[in-house]
């Protein structure tokens, strides 16, 4: 698992602190989840690891549930390369419960954010839902459970963001086939605005069948010899998937040369699209040729 998602961040960080209740046991539990939101905040890893048993459990917004080791490990790697930026975080009907040593906490959220490593994304809203779990064990106040749920986007909205990312990818590959060096692709910011925009897991298979890694995909552009002069998109569609995902399919014409050699090439292409982190980023590409 390279990371989790953005949400456990935004949701493990509400500010409870500022939540008001009448209960004389309140003020405890309002204490701890105050020192608790603070580390979580900077990244305070000596009482993150203090306060999450090894029995907590978050379950987010897709049903999976993360682990106490896989929620340490996601705080290591913000604190050391953040992922995102927050704009800001709402919550609003808050409801604290306590009773004797536990502790209910349930709340619905706003949070903006936008992906760190990308000056052009812009900012995300999400909506949703929060209930977390504490328990004083020994004297100390401990997180046992959080889930959370996630309102689902306007399919409208998708749509439009996924369509404005494929212009930006179809862009890039534009500036990426122009015949110059990988030094100047480099030195001009193409190279990290294709690493930013496909993701880890990328694969790509070509006409032949051969597939290529992220990786791969990225080194082939030190000894690439293709020049796209033009691209005419033929057929395209769109379709999103829930709050997560989108499938494109389209036919395309390609004019340039390979070697020196011209080229006119039409392809059928479909392209997987995953969202997170406040951005789309392609998963997979799969190209096949289309017989003149």
């Amino acid at each position: 698992m390279k990371y989790l998602s953005t949400l456990i961040a935004m949701f493990l960080a509400l500010p409870f602190a500022a939540f008001a209740q009448d209960s004389k046991g309140d003020q405890e539990v309002r204490d701890f989840i105050a020192e608790y939101e603070r580390a979580v905040a900077s990244r305070d890893l000596a009482f993150l690891e203090r306060v999450m048993p090894d029995d907590y459990v978050y379950s987010g917004p897709s049903g999976k549930m993360t682990t106490r080791a896989q929620a340490l490990t996601y705080f290591r790697e913000q604190r050391e390369k953040p992922a995102y930026k927050s704009h800001s975080l709402e919550h609003l009907n808050v409801k604290v419960h306590v009773v004797n040593n536990m502790a209910l906490v349930t709340n619905d959220w706003i949070s903006v954010i936008s992906a760190n490593d990308s000056t052009n994304t812009a900012p995300t809203t999400y909506v949703g839902r929060h209930t977390g779990v504490f328990e004083k064990r020994n004297g100390c106040w401990m997180v046992i459970a959080e889930h959370d749920s996630e309102k689902p986007y306007d399919d409208k909205w998708m749509v439009e963001g996924l369509a404005k990312a494929g212009r930006e990818y179809n862009e890039l590959t534009r500036r990426l086939r122009s015949g110059r060096s990988y030094a100047e692709l480099e030195s001009a910011g193409d190279i990290a605005s294709l690493n930013r925009t496909l993701a880890e897991e990328y694969t790509y298979t070509s006409r032949d069948g051969t597939i290529s890694s992220k990786a791969q995909v990225v080194e082939s552009y030190k000894t690439h010899q293709i020049i796209i002069e033009s691209a005419e998109v033929l057929e395209h569609n769109a379709r999103t998937i829930e709050n997560g995902a989108a499938v494109e399919t389209g036919k395309i014409r390609y004019l340039g040369t390979s070697a020196g050699r011209p080229f006119d090439i039409t392809e059928r292409d479909t392209t997987t699209w995953a969202f997170y982190d406040g951005r789309w980023q392609i998963t997979a590409n799969h190209a096949s040729a289309v017989k003149q």
